[in-house]
């Protein structure tokens, strides 16, 4: 073999060997990129989720900030300033964002290659959940789990001793209406029977000379008296009749006369419906003491003097009661407090002898003696006792008064032989000061006993309507504030490692196709 001859052979030896490891190092390269490029797959949907997620927390970084400077309530207007409530408009601010967020720094300096590119293929809105879905709870429930953190072992200790003073008052309150109706209907029965009796002995009662001959309790006379006693129940009966407002306000012109559209509230009319679940953590007392500390904080009453540019002045009242005017909304609290104060008067005037045994020698003197009507006229004289002391009590709350939540002697006001000169004493009543609870006070107690489940839609239909007095805020609509949404997106996912085996081997892994979904609820 010559010279020549086996340098070729050599060379092509070499040959050989630089092929085989060739076609071996492309297979290592092909496996190394299919495993790096596996791993690639798995940071690239985690980017794509990351970059859903941001895109929805920009989207609630769009919430209506009027309603969270004036009533610190987050939600996002999705009618974008409309009438219409925009679902698809949620869309597009949401791929604005995600395309944002894939390339943030693209159109700098700093725009590059990166092992993660991802392209989306668009959004879709899922679900929503809207402040007004459960009638108002979505709402009361972003409340108390925003004020939880800041409510202190006071305030709850404080709203449970209102509690139980209410629950006190309400049972008393009961308790009279029942007496009350009971008293009423053995006076007539009694009088009736009286009646009877009269007619069956020829009409002749009383003593010989004209003269009424009253009988104490106890069943001994009493002094005769020429005339039988004014009954001041004749009285109490008009005044029933009066315009309650004349009675306990001393300028009744003064009550304001704003007034809502009712069929225009959100609660009245036909609204959007979010179908987003949410789990429910804020019911009980805790949650109760903690949204009706919001309410009185964000809404006026009665009482606060300021004139602002709300919808209703007596906002408060509004929320217990749920009237279309303020007239109407103060009339239906001050019959609450009335009642509620009656409970406790007539429970005390029950517990003083004194009192009760007054009231006993004024119904022997007006039914001349007669047992029965005695009975029957001495529970109906306690009970419009109570009525006209209560009356006095709402007069010195509206006025800025206040009054104690159980009387005693000395703060009982009314005697029995005033009772008859009701509407003068109510006129002269000037009292501003006094010692006890004050108009809120008392308020509050109302709310612990009013319908709870009503003050969160009520609340919304007030928070719209003050809303729409605002510049630009003419359409606003609580029912199209989304609270929160679950949205999901389809990415596109192109291949890195996979483009060299691809190269060599012309196979290799595609772009991947991946969907993503987010969801976010306002709360802290």
């Amino acid at each position: 073999m010559g010279k020549e001859e086996a340098m070729a052979e050599k060379r092509a030896y070499r040959g050989s060997m630089t092929v085989f490891f060739s076609v071996l190092t492309v297979l290592f390269l092909a496996l190394i990129s299919a495993m790096a490029e596996s791993v690639r797959v798995q940071g690239a949907r985690a980017k794509a989720a990351s970059v859903l997620d941001l895109g929805i927390f920009s989207v609630f970084g769009e919430y209506e900030r009027d309603l969270l400077e004036e009533y610190e309530v987050f939600g996002v207007d999705a009618s974008y300033g409309g009438e219409d409530f925009q679902k698809e408009k949620l869309s597009e601010r949401l791929d604005f964002f995600m395309k944002y967020n894939i390339e943030p720094t693209r159109g700098t300096m700093l725009t590059g290659n990166t092992l993660f590119p991802v392209r989306t293929e668009g959004s879709s809105i899922l679900r929503t959940l809207l402040l007004t879905d459960e009638d108002g709870w979505v709402f009361r429930d972003q409340i108390v789990q925003n004020l939880k953190s800041a409510a202190g072992t006071e305030l709850v200790a404080e709203f449970l001793e209102a509690r139980k003073k209410s629950q006190e008052m309400e049972k008393n309150q009961k308790d009279y209406e029942k007496q009350e109706q009971e008293a009423e209907k053995a006076l007539i029965e009694a009088e009736a029977a009286q009646r009877e009796e009269e007619k069956a002995a020829g009409g002749n009662s009383g003593a010989d000379d004209g003269s009424v001959v009253p009988m104490d309790p106890d069943g001994s006379a009493l002094p005769a008296v020429q005339e039988k006693p004014d009954n001041p129940l004749d009285l109490i009966k008009k005044v029933k009749k009066m315009g309650i407002l004349g009675l306990v306000l001393e300028d009744p012109s003064s009550v304001s006369m704003k007034e809502l559209v009712k069929k225009e509230l959100a609660g009245e009319r036909k609204r959007e419906k979010g179908d987003l679940s949410w789990e429910r953590e804020s019911s009980g007392l805790i949650g109760d003491g903690i949204f009706q500390e919001y309410l009185f904080s964000h809404f006026s009453s009665a009482m606060d003097t300021e004139e602002k540019e709300t919808a209703l002045s007596y906002e408060l009242e509004y929320l217990l009661c749920g009237k279309e005017s303020d007239e109407k909304n103060l009339k239906a609290t001050v019959n609450k407090l009335l009642l509620l104060r009656e409970g406790v008067n007539f429970v005390y005037i029950l517990a003083d002898g004194e009192m009760r045994h007054s009231a006993e020698l004024l119904a022997a003197a007006i039914a001349g003696g007669a047992p029965g009507v005695t009975t029957a006229l001495t529970a109906a004289l306690l009970a419009a006792w109570a009525y006209g002391e209560s009356l006095l009590d709402v007069r010195i709350l509206l006025a800025g008064g206040k009054v104690p939540a159980v009387k005693t002697k000395e703060s009982f006001q009314l005697t029995l032989e005033n009772l008859g000169k009701l509407p003068e004493v109510l006129a002269s009543c000037k009292e501003k000061a006094g010692e006890g609870l004050d108009y809120e006070a008392y308020l509050q107690m109302l709310f612990l006993t009013g319908k709870k489940k009503s003050y969160p839609m009520r609340a919304l239909n007030l928070i719209e309507c003050n809303l729409r007095k605002k510049e630009g805020m003419g359409h606003f609509q609580i029912d199209h504030c989304i609270a929160g949404l679950e949205a999901e997106a389809e990415w596109e996912l192109s291949p890195v490692f996979a483009a060299l085996p691809e190269a060599f081997l012309k196979t290799g892994l595609g772009a991947v196709n991946y969907h993503t979904r987010g969801k976010f609820i306002y709360e802290i």
